[in-house]
């Protein structure tokens, strides 16, 4: 006869006291899952095992009946731009987001030293002998040749309040988390932003940046450091701020423009309609000429996601974790 306090149901009320509702419990738990796993003890252990390690939570706290349910999330956090929020309310999609990269992890090959990052400018020029400018496609093949993993995480549940970007080390290893839905742009200047958090030592010793916002403007010391190395990279200068040289213009012309500014100095066009539109203040205008520069071309999330998964299928990942990651990103799953 099976012990009524090993059973699923107390392990999903758990789950839904962290967050989680039983909807998307069942959205990421693999198909032949049976919850009749956990009506003995040791099955109720692989249970709260298996689900604490894709849920985010400590296996620990769910295995045992008494503990309060706790969110695996680094306890040397920093919370960038909270103004007007609680840190706490990030900490759902945190947790998701490093048992995301927990499970990257585990079929990545093992790092046998600490990664090391050039200066922005060298990045720069590495780049520039093999591209007309550093694209998004370009500068995310780099930072996965230094061996950073780099993860788009769009399925959270209703109503999480998300971060834009997460930089951190797990045992030495970087990873940088993604989730902005802005299809074309918005994630070059991200990405190169977090990788700057993990290249100026903002996240060693086990320390993780969440950006809430990854703003240009920022004033806190590390994010303007961040957002000057990033510039760098994508333009060879961390100050620049792209103006017009005549009248304020309008989408079509921006995008004329962006797409000949960005030829004669080596920039990515649709980060120029960006920059532009930040230092203006005109981002209707930058989105009218993101939306021209980039007919036809894939969306950065899929560029993510493709890259992402054949990486993960090249290094032979489980059936189980590569459908719990699909699911995490947003991607079909096979």
């Amino acid at each position: 006869m099976a012990d009524k306090t090993n059973s699923m149901a107390a392990l999903y009320g758990k789950l839904q006291t962290v967050g989680y509702s039983r909807a998307y419990i069942n959205s990421l738990l693999p198909d032949w899952w049976d919850d009749a796993i956990a009506e003995t003890q040791s099955g109720y252990q692989e249970a709260s095992l298996r689900l604490g390690h894709l849920f985010g939570v400590q296996p620990g706290t769910l295995r045992n009946h008494d503990a309060h349910p706790t969110l695996c999330v680094p306890s040397g956090r920093r919370f960038k731009h909270q103004v007007g929020h609680k840190a706490q309310h990030l900490d759902l999609a945190c947790a998701l987001a490093m048992s995301a990269a927990r499970l990257v992890f585990k079929v990545l090959p093992a790092k046998v030293e600490r990664v090391v990052i050039p200066e922005a400018r060298l990045i720069r020029e590495c780049l520039l002998q093999e591209n007309a400018y550093i694209s998004f496609s370009v500068l995310l093949q780099y930072v996965w040749s230094l061996g950073i993993p780099v993860i788009f995480l769009q399925h959270l549940p209703r109503n999480t309040k998300k971060m834009a970007g997460l930089a951190f080390e797990s045992e030495a290893q970087p990873a940088i988390v993604l989730t902005s839905g802005r299809s074309h742009g918005f994630l070059l200047f991200d990405l190169a932003h977090e990788l700057a958090h993990i290249a100026l030592g903002h996240v060693a010793n086990g320390r993780c940046v969440v950006d809430q916002d990854i703003d240009a403007g920022a004033d806190d010391p590390d994010e303007r450091a961040a957002n000057q190395y990033a510039i760098e990279i994508l333009t060879g200068n961390p100050d620049c701020k792209i103006v017009p040289s005549g009248r304020v213009l309008r989408g079509p012309e921006l995008a004329k423009a962006a797409i000949l500014y960005g030829e004669q100095n080596r920039i990515d066009p649709l980060h120029v309609a960006l920059n532009y539109g930040h230092t203006q203040g005109h981002w209707g205008v930058a989105q009218s000429a993101i939306k021209a520069i980039s007919e036809g071309m894939p969306t950065d999330q899929t560029v993510l996601r493709n890259k992402l998964l054949a990486e993960l299928r090249e290094n032979d990942i489980d059936d189980d974790d590569l459908a719990a990651i699909s699911r995490l990103i947003g991607a079909r799953v096979e």
